[in-house]
């Protein structure tokens, strides 16, 4: 039962950080529709917790499928293009893949894989709001997450994950990052505290008691990378117009 809880406390943190990230550099957002927004997300994140257990277990059903209708609707009527048909497809494609490795019973990776989906919203929710420079911001969320959904499974005792994945993964992560950023190279201080966790993720819980631990810990860690990525990308994007 109390796993339960922090699954879905970790759910709406995710995903009231992963709107925050959505809104970033705050400098050309259309408030108007990051207000409207607001409902959608307090709609979408419920369903997105009701319907977790469901898919893990694959016990979905026809109602099931009709409470996720809602929370797209609003995305069928922006404005696409072929550059915003390709961002789209990347929260898409994972979600499907999400559905794939739970009904195959790769459960560890679709865990991993559907942590990722839900900050890879992040891209849809930009383009909602009209930002036009969401992009670097909701892949370096995206790609923090995904390696972070890694670590927490490799330090779980009972999970059979190497950590050579969690620092291969980073690595490239870090690689991809640095290319995007090297018109905001300020951006990449974001990078140091996470660099340090991933590349060096320690030993393995000794007990499945010190997960919740864990979570908290991440949580603040969380919040700290949205703080210096906001604080860095704002300013990267300041110097660039002086």
């Amino acid at each position: 039962m109390n796993r339960g809880k922090v699954r879905n406390h970790a759910l709406y943190f995710l995903g009231v950080l992963t709107y925050v990230v959505a809104l970033l550099p705050f400098l050309s957002v259309n408030l108007v529709k990051a207000l409207v927004l607001i409902p959608i997300i307090a709609y979408t994140l419920p369903i997105m917790e009701y319907l977790q257990p469901k898919i893990m277990s694959l016990k979905i059903g026809y109602k099931d499928i009709l409470l996720m209708i809602p929370p797209i609707i609003p995305y069928v009527f922006l404005p696409y293009n072929e550059i915003r048909i390709v961002y789209v497809l990347i929260p898409l494609m994972l979600m499907l893949l999400t559905f794939t490795l739970y009904l195959t019973k790769y459960t560890m990776w679709g865990n991993v894989i559907g942590t990722a989906f839900e900050a890879s919203i992040s891209i849809v929710w930009g383009l909602f709001i009209n930002n036009p420079l969401f992009l670097i911001p909701s892949i370096y969320w995206l790609f923090y997450i995904f390696t972070g959904a890694l670590y927490v499974e490799y330090k779980i005792p009972y999970r059979k994950l190497d950590k050579r994945v969690v620092q291969i993964s980073w690595v490239v992560s870090l690689v991809l990052l640095i290319v995007l950023s090297l018109n905001n190279p300020i951006t990449l201080i974001t990078l140091i505290e996470p660099s340090t966790r991933y590349l060096i993720p320690g030993e393995k819980l000794k007990s499945p008691k010190e997960i919740r631990e864990l979570g908290k810990r991440g949580s603040k860690k969380d919040i700290l990378f949205v703080v210096l990525l906001t604080i860095t990308y704002t300013l990267s994007r300041i110097f660039l117009t002086i």
